[in-house]
């Protein structure tokens, strides 16, 4: 059975955008069943209306469009707000990230874009008035752990987080909680502000407006946590702290990614236990095999069944005479439920701090990850090539061209 026709709210001052805006959401088979100037009006149609879908215009002055997107997340959290705007801001853009947006649209706004859009809110089953009372008191919790350091723990992290979060249907967060050497920032490119050690120590922040305004928002939709450069900044910081925090953030989001040291200690205890699903990830390699078995026989007698521990075996090297899927649930003594084959693109999406699911979606690996990240999320991987990396490449170091001046807002729908 199909998913019913999105319908969505808009929030547009300029009559003349708001009929293009109409007639574009239209075309994409997205129905405005209610429109509002922005200010009190807005604020008062979302608060009565519970919208599930809202299209939000970012215009002059900004602080009031601000105003909108931030009152629309505080009271229906789980709906799929999409900001819009004739022109691109840096400072705007983040700042959107960072009150919760789940698309932001700049320039012309082409029917591909808004068709994607339209999928998603199907596939999420936005409805404008389902009430949020509706949504669950509790996001999954997903602990990823590897008794070794570089044999692709991180790189799962990263990995299904931007698959499941890409998908649509569910709000993800990241939460790096690598004790020794956080790597999540870097592989998903994002610039830390606040890190998981000052947030769990500090109790302020655990107000939804409050620790959702100190998340980084990666362009894949998932939010990202990074841990603390300086491993003495965790000394000060409790595993029960970290807990609160998980469960605080549980509350917020449909999935929770924790990603953990390489060895096992307190904060990889607190994290397993906190979580409804353990991903362990394994390698081929000989201390990798005998960790590995020693943390699935700690999980069961922990009171973890089978169900609840997944065991990914990547291949991160091109060897011959590797010991085989077969080899290594005979060494664990538990089956391998995943296995990521040797792919080169894995360490060339790292280097490019781009997950390989959106780097290069359709490659072995890719797909592997993809299919886990599915499962986890309760979705079929369908592998989306993302902007040509080359063209990331050359944004990184500045381009030679003369910049293009930005759009007018008569560009924003037509």
């Amino acid at each position: 059975m199909s998913a019913a026709a999105p319908s969505a709210m808009l929030i547009e001052s300029d009559s003349h955008v708001r009929d293009l805006m109409r007639a574009k959401l239209a075309a994409s088979g997205i129905s405005v069943t209610a429109e509002r100037p922005h200010g009190i009006a807005a604020q008062q149609a979302i608060q009565e209306m519970q919208p599930q879908l809202i299209f939000v215009a970012i215009e002059q002055p900004i602080q009031r469009a601000m105003q909108v997107v931030d009152f629309a997340r505080a009271q229906v959290p789980g709906a799929m707000i999409v900001a819009y705007s004739g022109s691109w801001s840096p400072t705007v853009e983040r700042r959107l990230m960072q009150s919760g947006v789940n698309d932001f649209l700049h320039g012309k706004i082409s029917r591909e874009q808004m068709n994607n859009i339209a999928e998603r809110a199907r596939r999420k089953g936005a409805v404008v008035y389902a009430p949020a009372s509706d949504a669950q008191d509790s996001g999954r919790v997903i602990a990823v752990v590897g008794q070794k350091g570089g044999i692709g723990k991180t790189t799962t992290s990263t990995n299904l987080a931007a698959a499941i979060a890409a998908e649509g249907s569910n709000t993800v967060l990241l939460i790096d909680l690598d004790t020794r050497f956080g790597d999540v920032a870097v592989m998903m490119d994002v610039k830390p502000d606040y890190t998981v050690s000052e947030i769990a120590r500090d109790a302020t922040y655990l107000d939804r407006d409050a620790f959702r305004s100190i998340l980084l928002r990666h362009e894949s939709g998932a939010f990202v946590l990074p841990a603390p450069r300086d491993y003495r900044s965790w000394l000060n910081c409790s595993t029960e702290q970290l807990q609160e925090m998980v469960r605080f953030a549980a509350g917020m989001f449909d999935v929770v990614i924790l990603d953990t040291p390489g060895t096992f200690n307190d904060v990889v205890g607190a994290a397993t236990e906190l979580a409804d699903r353990v991903v362990v990830v394994t390698s081929t390699d000989l201390t990798s095999l005998k960790n590995t078995s020693l943390l699935i026989e700690h999980l069961g007698l922990k009171g973890r069944s089978a169900s609840e521990v997944v065991v990914t075996l990547i291949h991160g090297h091109d060897v011959a005479g590797a010991p085989s899927k077969a080899d290594v649930e005979y060494a664990i003594s538990h089956p391998v439920d995943y296995e990521v084959p040797f792919d080169r693109n894995v360490r060339k999406a790292s280097q490019a701090g781009i997950p390989v699911v959106r780097y290069t979606p359709r490659t072995p690996a890719a797909l592997a990850l993809g299919q886990l990240a599915g499962d986890l999320g309760g979705f079929t991987f369908a592998p989306v090539q993302m902007d040509p990396v080359r063209g990331r490449f050359f944004k990184v170091f500045g381009s030679r061209k003369p910049a293009v001046a930005n759009s007018t807002r008569e560009d924003v729908a037509v």
